[in-house]
């Protein structure tokens, strides 16, 4: 029979192998998540952003959004106002308030890029859902799931006018323009369209998907591209 001290000994053993399983399997965990990098650029009314969101809870990482404009804001040492008014929308490149935003000898738009680079990259290297800003071409294939999520005008204005409580004419009015802006915004920073499909690694079409089967669709694709999804976040809540 054994005496105390070492039944103490073997309890004292189990407990710090115990411990360092947990910091292993806390470690690993944190690792799996840095890996999950998503970009998704949305069209107006497609819920693109409500599907980030989702996709980022379901993973456990943080939807990047607002956060990037108070990052870029916070960089150039600027008020977050003047980047929100800003915001893929390059419309104002020409007026005093874009040009005293970033003074200094570099061209505006190669300051602008430059800060914003910085952020995605940096959100880039702790996992995260980014939406728009063209971070997918920033972080390209090797560096994050790129999710172009897309649907017809009619169908996103019938969102837009049921979320807006405004007339049908009006909403379809609103998707086309801020469609507009974003691709002009991609295009102006970027030199790049945003409906091309080879910049994407999956375009979902919310017309037949809704925003739980939309998460799941990208799950399994990231599954499938090589990414460690493990089984219980592939399931619904």
């Amino acid at each position: 029979m054994k005496c105390s001290v070492e039944r103490l000994i073997e309890g004292l053993i189990a407990v710090e192998l115990a411990q360092e399983r947990k910091a292993a399997e806390m470690k690993a965990t944190q690792a799996r998540k840095a890996s999950y990098v998503v970009t998704v650029s949305r069209g107006f009314g497609s819920l693109g952003k409500r599907i980030a969101q989702a996709l980022a809870d379901r993973l456990e990482v943080r939807c990047c959004d607002r956060s990037i404009l108070e990052g870029v804001a916070q960089r150039a040492h600027v008020d977050i106002k003047l980047v929100e008014r800003l915001d893929e929308n390059l419309e104002h490149a020409n007026s005093t308030p874009w040009k005293e935003f970033f003074k200094g000898k570099s061209f505006y738009k190669e300051r602008y890029l430059h800060y914003l680079v910085k952020v995605v990259m940096n959100i880039s290297k702790k996992g995260g859902v980014i939406v728009g800003r063209g971070a997918h071409l920033i972080l390209g294939p090797g560096r994050a799931f790129r999710v172009r999520v897309i649907g017809s005008l009619d169908v996103c204005a019938r969102r837009v006018a049921e979320r807006d409580q405004i007339g049908l004419n009006e909403a379809r009015e609103r998707v086309t323009t801020i469609n507009r802006q974003r691709a002009d915004y991609l295009e102006k920073l970027y030199g790049e369209g945003i409906n091309d499909c080879s910049d994407y690694d999956l375009v979902l079409n919310t017309d037949r998907f809704n925003e739980e089967q939309a998460v799941s669709l990208i799950l399994h694709s990231m599954q499938l591209a090589g990414y460690d999804i493990p089984a219980e976040l592939m399931q619904a809540v």
